[in-house]
């Protein structure tokens, strides 16, 4: 099998196992808005959105490091030298995680400080662990712990609030959290066969030094891609109190979610193809493996920008307690904003495979401060929900100024005519969900037809116009093995 037969295939096994992940978050987000306060919703999301940009901050150039050399090195020694590198590094993150939420926590008199850092310490875990996995060809175990996870975190916030309503403390949700990324990291630790090779006195200080040469630069990046998905955050708290945060982050998660699940489903079925590929035969051999995966990721996101904007509403309403429904728009304006955010993961890569990442940094920041101006002009324009306004500015902005600063070394193409028709038949799928949106029925039926039809008329439009040829044949293999 060719290796374009082999990314699709990979790309189209993982992208169903991340759509069941994002609605588990989904399913999480609505749980959460029935069982807790607005107060306690606030509290959590803030606290994950702040676990979140740690993340970036501080773990996010082991991370990307880890994942970029894990490959090479585990042909080396199987990963010892890598992973005990990777677990020295990790223990000390979260000492000095730990200390700093300490002191504030002390300082300020809040404990959710304190589940901050415990949901830290499991997240970051998880994320590096599960992406070695995926670098590994550990394909089955990353999706068993991924969906383990989402799980627990519906399950576990369930029972620890022992099945009530309007619960006032968000440290359930906390708790449930850290414990499901927990048990999926200590289960892709034995996936790893990590207990076997990881050795605190095999920390490596050469691959150290390629971590930070490789690295230091991402940490730059990370701060403006935290600055560019989080600070909308702060600026609705801030501008709006609570309540009007508590709407505008439940609704931001429905499409934020869904659309990382998107990205990742489809990433992770790309890159280590893409990867092998710049190794194997350079830019010739990994460009046309590249331009394959923008053209799924269209497949998928386009006609999942226009089906979530047709039942931003309803689905809202369906979802969550009364009165999320007043941050409905935010779901529609996140989902166009997070589709220029994967297609600019994607163009980023030529600067990745060439280890150029100082110039990422360079664009996401021009891009970060673009967010942090347009949000702030729009937030006091137009309210709670332009802050979502302000991220398609941001994203897109983003997008475009990495496409023309990357054509010197190469930049993805996909055929005009692919492009024109999943944006058409992503527009007739959009129109026909928003038609049954208008019917005269229950708001769950209405929810539920729209699905079913604009689903329908998406997938008969992209296979009678023959761009999803390819696709379909790789599903119809995977069944009948």
């Amino acid at each position: 099998m060719s290796s374009k037969n082999t990314m699709t295939r990979d790309a189209m096994m993982f992208l169903p196992a991340k759509v069941v992940e994002g609605l588990l978050v989904i399913a999480c987000s609505s749980l959460y808005t029935h069982i807790f306060v607005e107060g306690a919703v606030t509290g959590f999301n803030l606290t994950n959105t702040t676990v979140q940009l740690i993340y970036l901050i501080l773990a996010g150039w082991m991370a990307n490091s880890a994942t970029r050399y894990v490959g090479e090195e585990y042909r080396a020694d199987s990963g010892r030298g890598l992973f005990s590198t990777v677990s020295t590094i990790y223990l000390g993150l979260c000492v000095i995680v730990a200390a700093g939420c300490g002191i504030t926590a002390v300082v300020t008199g809040n404990t959710l400080y304190w589940g901050g850092a415990l949901m830290f310490c499991s997240y970051t875990a998880f994320q590096v662990l599960n992406a070695a996995l995926i670098q590994l060809g550990r394909v089955k175990a990353s999706i068993f712990w991924s969906l383990t996870s989402a799980s627990l975190k519906l399950a576990v916030a369930f029972a620890l609030v022992g099945g009530k309503s309007n619960y006032p403390s968000a440290f359930p949700a906390i708790f449930a959290n850290t414990i499901a990324d927990g048990v999926a990291a200590v289960g892709a630790v034995f996936a790893l066969g990590l207990p076997a090779i990881v050795r605190l006195r095999c920390f490596s200080r050469p691959l150290l030094s390629r971590f930070l040469k490789y690295g230091v630069p991402l940490m730059g990046v990370s701060i403006s891609v935290a600055l560019l998905n989080q600070i909308d955050k702060y600026l609705v708290v801030g501008f709006y109190g609570d309540v009007l945060y508590a709407y505008y982050s439940t609704n931001n998660s429905i499409a934020s979610g869904l659309f990382t699940m998107i990205s990742v489903g489809i990433m992770r079925g790309v890159y280590p193809a893409v990867l092998r590929a710049w190794r194997d035969g350079g830019k010739a051999a990994a460009k046309p493996l590249l331009d394959q995966g923008v053209r799924l990721y269209l497949l998928i996101a386009v006609p999942a920008v226009a089906g979530l904007t047709a039942v931003s509403l309803p689905m809202s309403r369906f979802l969550f307690a009364k009165g999320y429904e007043a941050g409905a728009p935010v779901i529609a304006y996140t989902a166009l904003a997070m589709l220029f955010m994967g297609l600019t993961e994607y163009a980023n890569k030529a600067y990745e495979l060439e280890q150029a990442t100082v110039h990422v940094l360079q664009n996401s920041a021009i891009a970060a401060c673009i967010k942090v101006v347009s949000s702030i002009v729009l937030l006091k324009a137009l309210g709670f929900t332009g802050g979502a306004l302000g991220s398609i500015v941001a994203f897109a902005s983003y997008f475009f100024i990495t496409c023309v600063r990357v054509r010197s070394r190469f930049l993805f193409r996909v055929p005009t005519l692919s492009v024109v028709r999943i944006i058409v038949s992503a527009a007739l799928c959009g129109a026909a969900a928003y038609g049954c949106t208008l019917l005269p029925l229950g708001n769950l039926l209405r929810l539920a037809l729209a699905c079913v039809v604009g689903a329908a008329v998406y997938a008969v439009c992209i296979i009678v116009s023959g761009e999803g040829r390819e696709e379909v044949q790789a599903v119809l293999r995977r069944i009948r093995k």
